[in-house]
């Protein structure tokens, strides 16, 4: 089980429930460029495959599900793990200059709320596998 986060360019909104209806998003730049960016955030992640990039260590993984296209409109993040995970996503959204959302609610990521999601999770999880 993941936890997943849809990155796109959302507009200038604060919140999933302040997107119009009419909106359409707009290409958030070459896929090679958004792995350029991602390796000078995080040095680690594994791109050897440019549609699913992966970052891995004892704490956590997340794969980045980036798809065949070159000009991207959005992509995945998808989390297993800890919480330790929080301020890598956030490091990578900033640099990206993007917003995430998980779809649980309204609210985008911030390294704020996002340890109270992935924790959320992590029990969701564990009560489904019977931890």
């Amino acid at each position: 089980m993941s936890w997943d986060l849809f990155v796109q360019d959302w507009g200038k909104v604060e919140s999933l429930d302040e997107i119009p209806d009419d909106f359409s998003p707009k290409s958030i730049g070459k896929r090679s460029d958004i792995i350029t960016t991602i390796k000078k955030a995080e040095p680690t992640v594994d791109f050897t495959d440019p549609s699913y990039g992966k970052l891995k260590n004892e704490h956590f993984s997340i794969k980045f599900n980036m798809g065949d296209e070159e000009e991207l409109m959005s992509f995945m993040l998808i989390v297993r793990g800890s919480e330790l995970a929080i301020p890598c996503i956030a490091n990578i959204l900033d640099k990206l200059e993007l917003k995430a959302a998980d779809g649980s609610d309204t609210k985008f990521f911030d390294i704020d709320s996002g340890k109270d999601k992935i924790i959320e999770w992590m029990n969701y999880r564990n009560k489904i596998l019977n931890k």
